[in-house]
């Protein structure tokens, strides 16, 4: 039996998680300057996890990324499993 691999994410889905998370990232900077563009997030890894991508930033990131199209948010993973965290990203009915 072999190890089941991620879904292929479209390249324009994942840009598009680009643009939404650079423009949140910008939105919660304290200046626009010390905002993102979506070229910064570049060779940011995005994968698919239920509803979300997952963008991780290159290097060692204590800060991970859940983007969907209800929302953003960010989680450190040293303090939070990705279910718990995809758990409490999602909007309560």
């Amino acid at each position: 039996m072999s190890e089941q691999q991620p879904a292929e994410v479209p390249a324009e889905v994942v840009e598009a998680g680009r643009v939404r998370l650079a423009e949140w990232l910008t939105a919660q900077a304290p200046s626009p300057d010390l905002g993102a563009t979506p070229e910064d997030l570049a060779d940011w890894q995005a994968r698919p996890a239920e509803e979300f991508l997952v963008f991780v930033p290159p290097g060692y990131a204590n800060q991970v990324f859940l983007v969907a199209e209800h929302g953003v948010s960010s989680f450190a993973p040293s303090e939070q499993s990705l279910d718990e965290a995809i758990a409490a990203a999602r909007p309560q009915a």
